[in-house]
């Protein structure tokens, strides 16, 4: 099997305002670092790739 080549990588970069409570603050970070926030995300990007046939065999990773 031939090694897949990275063709390009996308950043998506979340930022809050810097008055946000530190508990806000903590809340949405802990939101961030969940499971289901990550399984979230990569079925959205994922559903993205799939609806646009020309990049059927394109092979999405997720990572942090």
């Amino acid at each position: 099997m031939l090694k897949p080549v990275t063709i390009d990588e996308l950043i998506v970069t979340l930022t809050i305002p810097a008055t946000l409570p530190d508990a806000a603050a903590e809340a949405v970070w802990r939101v961030l670092l969940g499971r289901a926030f990550t399984t979230r995300m990569r079925a959205a990007v994922r559903a993205v790739v799939r609806a646009d046939p020309q990049l059927a065999r394109v092979r999405v990773t997720l990572s942090r």
